[in-house]
């Protein structure tokens, strides 16, 4: 059971048993209210229980209220702003029947015995306090705690209503409030009834004290009132109109996006938008970024597409219907079915998802596997098309880079008529599970609605899948016929699952590690048991991989259209670190600067979490012996392989599950250049903005430095740990140029991402790689005085300059 919902049922138990203690003082206010002198039967240390007048009584009844309140709101999940209704209503019937039961005796010969309490209820309940008289005598009295009880429960009930409506009216503006004040952000942008079940996943799986906000075209949408009880914040913009998407302050502290629209067009239009505005506020890299892209194909080129280039502002994957629906299907077919085979029969986007989604499954498999694990079912597709699609899915598994062997697919090129499939199904010796996939409307598929049907009634023993439009998704199908169950595409992820490509990745590598481990500490628990810290760690490990393979190996992660490996990953194991990294077309300069960089961010990552070196471990007292600087790290032989190893390992895994890096294809245009020059420079405390020579506004840190040729000139920011691994101190505040950067001819118009944000270079003007991977434009003119070259290889000598 997860945490949510344990919490969820605990507060439901607590409210059963408040809610009785709750009725039973209440129910004996009113006894004591209709006879007091019941009172005097209690046992003389209670009798004060209940006085008229007694503050001790209605402190206890107004305090089992408020906690019965709380209890209700956390057992019935309730984020919302403004106070339930079922609250009010009750505290309104409370009063009612306080009320009612204290002014019972206040009749006579004038005033009718039922109609006049009735009225001096009336009074209660709408917020009225003074006693009444009948007769010229104040009715009732003594005032009972009951009358009292009910008075402030009418009071309640309406100031709760009013800040109820208050919320309500203003709540838009609560929202952008607490997005202002939140930080860090998980945001998604729009959402229909489709993904409407991911936001509830999403909510589940936020990490740390992220404020999860739903950005849509109006705040009168169906889905808004669902998403936030999930606890989400909701803010309104105009898609027609971009800069109100652009102007929303919360980008800045955004750690995770999700593009959800139907229309992947949509998506990536607002992607653009998004991104040019990052540049100028955050210098965040590898955020996770979630896009939706219904068509199998099209997501899966736009996702090994989107990894290569110079943007790596994005961890990103790509979702959809039919990718959610394949894996949803497949769980439920692996993990309860336990077929050997799976005939898909009739052809759809489905049926390229189910054969991809599969595919991935044996790569995962291939690296690790449960010892529990069932083994993969073989997958026929059964369609007078089939072959076409055999071939289809071949050809992208070259395109990607991967062999298609790894997992081969029968196809039988008939239509999935009910003899067909009875005749393949006689031969079921490991068990076959039938999925008849959505009607595809473009090809008319011919498959006849009632084969599943059909088929079902002549062999009960074989699970089948049908697709129907109507069919519920949270609910566990009940068979009618044999084990037939219907299903229809959604978006609706199974609990537990990782919504990108990258947490799944984070999830398996830290799952074969803690197999390796034993689950001996803190850090090897199963996932679903580790602490949240060390989660963020896997994650972290794997996106700093993705960011330094580019910007400082010089590799992109575009596969697409690449040809398949000729050094398998599992080659690679048993050979020395430098070695593996060689093979993987990492030479050792790179090799170690990719190494030092993934040192120095993991110690970034584990200081800010209040780490600290000792000669021990100890994770109890956050204590690491390997939190040093790097330079001790380069100087002891064994930490230096160690810190190798760590790298190899990291990339090997990525590529054992898919995730492959290679070399561009023309990387000529790179040479090295030696730095010269001097510079006047001063380290700055506070943020500040300057603007390059094109006309971008770039942002600087705290703490990084505002530097400028010493001949004068426009100023540029360096941040502190670069420019001193790149500038040797001469006096005061003047500082040479030291070392060997990688520098091409920029292509006119050409946008760079710089640490600083986005810069766009002019013909003539140099890309200039530091040893971090940083990258900067430099003007043509500018570039002749500050560096010299282009170097000779063998000049360059092993790594940058320093």
């Amino acid at each position: 059971m997860g945490e949510v919902a344990l919490r969820s049922t605990v507060a439901v138990a607590a409210a059963r048993a408040v809610s009785v203690v709750a009725s039973l003082l209440l129910g004996y206010l009113v006894a004591l209210a209709l006879d007091p002198q019941l009172r005097n039967r209690a046992p003389a240390s209670l009798q004060w229980f209940g006085e008229p007048g007694s503050v001790p009584t209605i402190a206890i009844a107004v305090t089992v209220l408020v906690v019965l309140a709380v209890l209700l709101v956390r057992s019935q999940g309730v984020r919302r702003p403004g106070a339930p209704v079922a609250i009010v209503a009750g505290l309104a019937l409370i009063s009612t029947a306080l009320g009612l039961a204290s002014y019972w005796d206040c009749h006579d010969d004038a005033h009718p015995r039922f109609f006049r309490p009735l009225m001096f209820t009336a009074y209660v309940v709408k917020g009225g306090t003074a006693d009444q008289s009948l007769s010229g005598q104040t009715c009732p009295s003594p005032t009972p705690v009951a009358l009292e009880i009910a008075r402030l429960s009418a009071l309640a009930a309406i100031f709760l209503s009013v800040v109820g409506v208050a919320a309500a009216l203003f709540r838009s503006r609560a929202d952008r409030l607490r997005v202002h004040f939140a930080r860090s952000v998980t945001a998604v942008v729009d959402v229909d009834d489709d993904t409407l079940s991911m936001v509830s996943a999403i909510a589940r799986t936020m990490e740390g004290r992220s404020t999860l906000v739903l950005i849509t075209t109006s705040l009168d949408h169906h889905c808004v009132p669902e998403v936030r009880n999930h606890g989400a914040r909701v803010i309104a913009v105009n898609f027609d109109r971009p800069e109100t998407l652009r102007a929303l302050s919360l980008w800045r502290k955004l750690d995770r996006l999700y593009l959800l629209s139907s229309d992947p067009s949509s998506n990536l239009l607002r992607l653009k938008v998004i991104a040019d505005q990052l540049a100028e506020t955050s210098r965040k890299q590898r955020l996770p970024l979630i896009v939706r892209i219904d068509d199998p194909w099209q997501a899966e080129a736009w996702r090994a597409m989107h990894f290569g280039g110079s943007d790596t502002r994005w961890a990103a994957d790509a979702v959809g219907k039919y990718d959610v629906t394949a894996r949803r299907l497949l769980d439920r077919i692996i993990s309860t079915d336990g077929a050997g085979r799976i005939l898909i029969c009739g052809m759809s986007p489905l049926t390229l998802a189910l054969c991809s989604n599969m595919a991935q499954r044996h790569l995962e498999r291939d690296y690790y596997a449960a010892p529990d694990a069932r083994p993969l079912p073989r997958l026929v597709l059964v369609a007078e098309n089939a072959e076409e699609y055999q071939q289809d899915f071949a050809l992208s598994r070259r395109r990607l880079g991967l062999s298609a062997r790894s997992m081969r697919v029968k196809a039988v090129t008939e239509t999935a008529s009910v003899p067909l499939l009875a005749s393949l199904l006689a031969d079921d010796a490991d068990g076959t599970a039938v999925v008849f996939v959505d009607r595809d409307s473009s090809t008319a598929s011919s498959v006849d609605t009632t084969t599943g049907t059909r088929l079902a009634a002549r062999s009960p023993t074989t699970p089948i899948y049908a697709w129907d439009a109507t069919a519920r998704v949270t609910e566990d199908r009940l068979s009618l016929v044999g084990r037939l169950r219907t299903y229809r595409l959604s978006m609706d992820l199974p609990d537990g699952q990782a919504q990108d490509a990258w947490e799944r990745a984070a999830r398996l590598i830290h799952d074969r590690y803690a197999a390796e481990a034993g689950h001996r500490s803190a850090a090897s628990r199963p996932w679903a048991e580790l602490d949240e810290f060390y989660r963020g760690s896997n994650r972290r490990q794997v996106r700093n991989a993705l960011w330094m393979v580019e910007q400082i190996g010089g590799h992109t992660w575009n596969a697409w259209n690449d040809t398949t490996d000729e050094v398998e990953a599992p080659n690679l194991r048993g050979l020395q670190p430098l070695e593996q990294l060689r093979l993987l077309d990492f030479e050792r300069d790179k090799a170690i600067a990719m190494a030092r960089a993934e040192h120095e961010d993991w110690c970034r990552y584990y200081r800010a979490a209040g780490w600290r070196y000792g000669p021990q471990r100890d994770d109890a007292r956050k204590i690491h012996d390997k939190l040093v600087d790097w330079s001790r790290i380069e100087a002891d032989p064994d930490l230096l392989k160690a810190a190798l190893a760590s790298l190899a390992a990291t990339l090997s895994k990525l590529r054992e599950l898919g995730y492959r890096s290679r070399p561009p294809r023309n990387d000529s245009g790179w040479k090295h250049f030696r730095r010269t020059g001097q510079v006047v420079a001063e380290q700055r405390n506070s943020a500040w903005t300057w603007t390059t020579g094109s006309g971008e506004t770039m942002r600087a840190e705290a703490g990084d430095w505002a530097v400028r040729d010493a001949d004068g000139g426009d100023s540029w920011s360096v941040r502190d740990d670069i420019f001193r691994a790149s500038y040797q101190h001469i006096d005061g505040d003047r500082w040479r140029r030291r070392g060997v950067v990688k520098a091409r001819p920029a292509e006119g118009g050409e946008t760079v991402t710089t640490l600083e944000g986005s810069a766009r270079a002019a013909h003539g003007d140099w890309v200039v790689r530091g040893e971090q991977g940083e990258q900067w434009v430099v003007p043509g003119e500018q570039f002749t005085r500050r560096y010299d070259g282009p170097l000779a290889e063998t000049t360059v000598g092993v790594g940058f300059s320093h």
